[in-house]
């Protein structure tokens, strides 16, 4: 056993030090001219030194509705840089100008609209990108997009600051870009080789067009895009950023709580960066969205939303199926908190560490011995992943929680291996070691693999997953232990090309799970779904499970029909809906029993101009004894929110919830202003009602909050 783990180990450091192998020759590399002034940012395509000086790009091609079609509008493109920033432009003809979507709207908000894209992935690894996407007013959605096992991630929670605008003219609209080189990483070397990809959508038609032109045979997007060379070096400032943060909440019992806080950052280079943090500000300008919490059998995922912890989160991501041994909203309230993130020749690191004054957990009773929390919890995790061979990576992972003598610690290895556009390796083993109080646990292990072939029309996998019972990971979000499971899917995919039906595919899949150690099936299941690719960003999925279920000793046999649909080729009316309806189980461990449940879910957004939105959202589960017979229960939730936005800065915005299961409701007004990102401004009030059994709705708590910070970098 000894010498098949040293072999293993010695497998991996060959992989991590091996140089990288290209499977096919790399695009021919262009070289982006250096700018002799700096274009004015206005969104007006009226300086020269566009046409005269700047790479123009014209050769754009769709993606969709025909793969490598000719526009139906034309695109010109223009990319150039200075000392100081990277420069693009954009000239979007369009011969029905007034079809032409844009809203004034929040940053990150303009996905419904038309825009342009750019993606820069700034340490050739044909994985990650920093994307920038703009609507024709210029108005900004800033990310980190990943490709990695054959799925993409498009993280929005990232922000930086780049400067934009644009214009509707007669032709069409215009939009110009500066991103400072400050805001984004990359090698600190003087010819920096970078890969980019520009984009356009049209919203009313969902034709896309791209430069490059894209492959369907190629999954991903960043690994078909195109090298790029900045010759000289460029300016990357001090990179030092400080923002202070003020806080204030007053709430019904308790007087004004005046909190200030300090982050700071400071750019080692240009692909090394520390974050620091002391008393942070954690608050969530927007409530978590209700969701069903009512008969589940595992605990719910709620997103990370606070600004330190998404700051290089895409490093600490593993994959989509795989374990979750990372999950940050396990830190409740940090007193502090460091981070070291970046990116060494081939070797990209994370290292996060934090105390928590308010440490709680669902699998430690861990109290302060008067019936209270315990003070402290101590966090510690670190992340490395090295890139082998072509858009490969090996990676390693170590998780510490310590609690008053009691720790968790997990320890792992994963990786994606890539080879030839079609074979996917995806893997993760970790193991994990408990100690609470007197008892200590082994090394336990955690396992995960995948294997996939890809193809335009055709691909299939297979898939293992084995979770150790005494398997913990405080650090991270895993609400299931004790189990082996393995399973295969496959999928068969056709492009009728029309303008309002781009792919149909019909996904096939089944599996099983079994108890670790006793021969006893938990689960097993056969899945169908058919897919309707109507545009990229309308689509219908229809899917019907066959599904054996155990819980608290009993096999239940279940069967499910599910309806999922988006659309937003209503200008002024997207939407979105869901039901699922069939067999489902009465989570009681004294008496479970197989019942009958129709679960809904709709989504409708109002826009009766560029600048106010109506949004109601509804989630609506309804169960029976059978079918047909008794109602056990009705579960409603509904959200209505209301934004309007005065200018690019200013916002107001309301939110009312009403949960008719608990019978409460929850409303919220928040006036922000948003110079740019860590410049802001909030002022709300929250109120939560209930109702009583005489039918009357009383106040349960209310708040007042505001929250000032500025940005300073120099």
């Amino acid at each position: 056993m000894k010498n098949k783990v040293a072999a293993f180990l010695l497998l991996l450091l060959v992989l991590c030090l091996a140089p990288k192998i290209l499977s096919s020759s790399p695009a021919e590399r262009i070289n982006i001219p250096k700018l002799t002034e700096p274009p004015k940012i206005d969104g007006v395509l009226d300086n020269p030194i566009w046409e005269e000086q700047a790479l123009k790009i014209q050769d754009f091609l769709q993606y969709t509705p025909k793969e490598r079609g000719i526009p139906t509008q034309k695109i010109e493109a223009y990319m150039g840089y200075d000392q100081k920033n990277l420069y693009f432009a954009f000239r979007c003809y369009d011969t029905e100008r007034k079809k032409i979507r844009a809203s004034i709207t929040n940053r990150d908000n303009i996905i419904d609209d038309d825009w342009v894209a750019i993606f820069l992935d700034t340490f050739d690894e044909k994985r990650r990108a920093f994307s920038f996407i703009l609507n024709p007013l210029g108005i900004q959605l800033d990310a980190i997009r990943t490709e990695e096992g054959g799925n993409d991630r498009m993280d929005t929670s990232w922000d930086t600051v780049f400067f934009s605008d644009g214009k509707i003219d007669e032709k069409g609209y215009t939009v110009e870009i500066a991103i400072p080189f400050k805001s984004i990483r990359f090698p600190d070397e003087e010819e920096k080789v970078w890969n980019v990809f520009l984009g356009r959508s049209t919203a009313r038609s969902g034709e896309i067009v791209t430069w490059p032109a894209l492959s369907r045979e190629i999954p991903g997007i960043i690994c078909q895009s195109q090298p790029i060379v900045v010759k000289d070096t460029v300016e990357k400032g001090k990179n030092f950023e400080i923002m202070p943060i003020l806080t204030s909440l007053k709430t019904k019992e308790k007087r004004i709580d005046l909190q200030p806080g300090v982050n700071f950052k400071w750019g080692v280079n240009s692909d090394l960066t520390l974050d620091l943090t002391l008393n942070p500000d954690f608050s969530h300008i927007e409530a978590d969205a209700p969701q069903i919490d009512i008969n589940q059998r595992y605990a719910l995922y709620y997103s990370e939303k606070r600004p330190f912890f998404l700051e290089g989160m895409e490093i600490f991501q593993f994959p989509d199926d795989g374990l979750n041994v990372i999950y940050t909203r396990r830190i409740i309230d940090p007193l502090g908190g460091a981070k070291l993130t970046g990116k060494v020749g081939r070797f990209t690191y994370g290292l996060l560490s934090a105390l928590d004054t308010s440490p709680t957990e669902n699998l430690w009773d861990v109290s302060n011995g008067e019936g209270g929390r315990d003070d402290n919890a101590l966090f510690h995790i670190f992340r490395m992943k090295a890139d082998v061979f072509k858009e490969s990576y090996i990676g390693f992972c170590l998780t510490d929680k310590e609690i008053n003598g009691a720790y968790n610690r997990v320890v792992g290895i994963d990786g994606q291996l890539k080879f030839s556009n079609k074979w996917f390796l995806t893997f993760q083993a970790s193991g994990s070691k408990t100690k609470y109080e007197e008892k200590e646990t082994d090394i336990v292990p955690a396992l995960y693999a995948q294997l996939m072939y890809f193809s335009k029309y055709a691909g299939a996998g297979a898939w293992w997953k084995s979770i150790h019972p005494d398997f913990e990971a405080s650090s991270g979000f895993m609400n299931r232990v004790d189990y082996k499971s393995y399973g295969i899917f496959s999928f068969f995919s056709i492009y009728p090309q029309k303008q309002y039906l781009n792919q149909i595919r019909l996904s096939l899949s089944a599996g099983l799970r079994d108890s670790y150690f006793e021969a006893v099936t938990q689960d097993k299941w056969v899945r169908a779904n058919l897919q309707f690719r109507f545009t990229e960003f309308n689509q219908m999925y229809v899917s019907y499970e066959n599904e054996m279920e155990q819980y608290s000793g009993v096999d239940f046999h279940k069967n499910s029909l599910s309806i999922k649909a988006e659309n937003n080729l209503i200008r002024w009316m997207p939407f979105g809906l869901s039901l699922s309806i069939g067999d489902s189980i009465f989570y009681d461990e004294e008496d479970p029993f197989l019942g009958w449940s129709h679960t809904y879910g709709v989504f409708i957004q109002f826009k009766p101009n560029k600048r106010l939105r109506i949004s109601v959202s509804l989630s609506k589960q309804t169960f029976w004894e059978r079918r047909g017979g008794k109602q056990v229960f009705d579960f409603n939730v509904i959200r209505q929110r209301t934004t309007y936005q005065i200018s690019k800065a200013l916002s107001l915005r309301a939110i009312v919830d009403y949960n008719h299961f608990y019978k409460e409701i929850y409303g919220s007004f928040l006036i922000s202003f948003i110079l740019k990102p860590g410049t802001v401004f909030f002022l709300g009030v929250d109120n939560n009602m209930l109702r009583d059994e005489f039918g009357e709705y009383g106040q349960t708590n209310y708040s007042v909050f505001l929250k000032f910070s500025y940005w300073w970098r120099i």
